[in-house]
């Protein structure tokens, strides 16, 4: 048709108007969608990263923990050495000697006893804050029998304070009472280190720090 039939062609301007309104609009578009990716992949990278730092505070958490535990669990077995070590020497002084002779021996060796009992005391109330329930257990064992122990000496000497001469049914009556109880805080102790063992991954051999 021809402009004489009653129909104008197109604008040129208007054309020009719609082209670009079109690129406008897939510019748009475009950039709409490279502002969606870079919020996805912030909000992606922003989780990985938290997701990142709540591995790392629990890690050092743990790690942290596990050298407070050995710590602690070391100073207790310290402790628990130095009466086990002041223990052995009244079994021996019950195997030598005999009436006095056996009072004034055992005071002399028990002099440091009550001092290390109150440390022993002291670092199981720290285990007991911190450490597993096996720890704890035989842990509380060991300090239990060691103490138990240390009062059957209390009575041999009230028992001597009493009467210059003990029967020998008496004293072996006390012998085997701290043998007993030494015995079994030697027992406890051993779990405990085993227990300390296992909830820290140390090999049968090594050693605690």
């Amino acid at each position: 048709m021809s402009e004489r039939d009653g129909v104008k062609p197109p604008d040129r301007t208007d054309v020009r108007r719609h082209e670009f309104r079109l690129s406008m609009l897939v510019a748009s578009m475009a950039v709409v969608g490279t502002l969606i990716g870079s919020v996805c992949g912030g909000v992606f990278t922003l989780l990985n990263t938290s997701n990142q730092v709540e591995a790392t505070v629990n890690q050092s958490s743990n790690e942290f923990l596990r050298t407070q535990r050995q710590q602690i669990y070391s100073e207790l077995l310290t402790a628990a050495n130095e009466v086990r070590i002041t223990s052995g020497s009244v079994s021996v002084a019950f195997d030598h000697f005999d009436g006095i002779d056996l009072l004034t021996m055992i005071a002399e060796v028990l002099r440091p006893l009550p001092q290390q009992n109150i440390v022993l005391g002291s670092k199981f109330t720290a285990v007991e804050l911190i450490g597993s329930e096996p720890v704890v257990e035989s842990a509380r064992r060991m300090v239990v029998e060691y103490f138990a122990g240390s009062e059957t000496i209390g009575w041999l000497s009230t028992d001597f304070a009493t009467d210059d001469v003990v029967s020998a049914d008496t004293l072996s009556t006390r012998q085997q009472q701290f043998a007993d109880h030494f015995q079994a805080g030697m027992s406890a102790q051993d779990d405990f280190l085993s227990a300390v063992r296992d909830e820290l991954g140390i090999p049968e051999q090594g050693d605690l720090p």
